[in-house]
């Protein structure tokens, strides 16, 4: 295990036993057995332990949107399937993404830090979409997309029968059920 992970690991089991506030970085470091320099070597504070701050969802996304654009496809469909495609991320790691969860749930900086990723994701999709359709309904597609994810995400969250890309399906046939028009 590489140290970021080794840090990652030992900042989640601190922060679940002990609340976010009381962990220190030295704490941290000590329990993955690094120094505090490799710490900040690899986060510029505590709180990125525990966000995704070279925004991989986004970019995998991005990525999933730009290699199967496909023009009779509407673009929120291709943002929706651009979430499925990373939501393996999320079955592999189920354990580590819910303690992180009630771990963000419990302290308010950290929830606002949350939105503000959710900003960065909206604004990765939109790119994406805008390379080939209207930079309006590419930004409006996005901002549903990323709220089809996080519908899902909490659905996911409280019940482990459907997976997450199931759950984004379902979330998303509700939508098109509810409020879409006759394609």
């Amino acid at each position: 295990m590489k140290s970021k992970e080794k840090l990652q690991a030992a900042a989640a089991k601190l922060f679940m036993e002990k609340g976010y506030e009381n962990t220190t970085v030295q704490e941290i470091a000590s329990l993955a057995g690094v120094t505090e320099r490799t710490f900040f070597r690899q986060f510029k504070d505590k709180s990125d332990v525990l966000f995704d701050t070279n925004n991989e969802l986004g970019q995998g996304v991005a990525a999933f949107i730009t290699d199967n654009f496909d023009v009779e496809k509407k673009p929120l469909k291709l943002a929706v399937e651009g979430f499925v495609s990373i939501s393996e991320f999320f079955e592999g790691s189920r354990e580590r993404v819910l303690a992180r969860n009630q771990i963000i749930q419990s302290n308010p900086d950290l929830q606002e830090r949350e939105l503000l990723k959710g900003q960065a994701l909206i604004a990765s999709v939109t790119n994406s979409l805008s390379a080939k359709y209207d930079s309006d309904l590419s930004e409006l597609a996005a901002r549903f997309a990323v709220e089809i994810f996080h519908m899902a995400f909490i659905k996911w969250i409280k019940s482990a029968e459907k997976g997450l890309a199931e759950q984004l399906l379902a979330v998303y046939e509700l939508y098109e059920n509810s409020f879409c028009c006759v394609d």
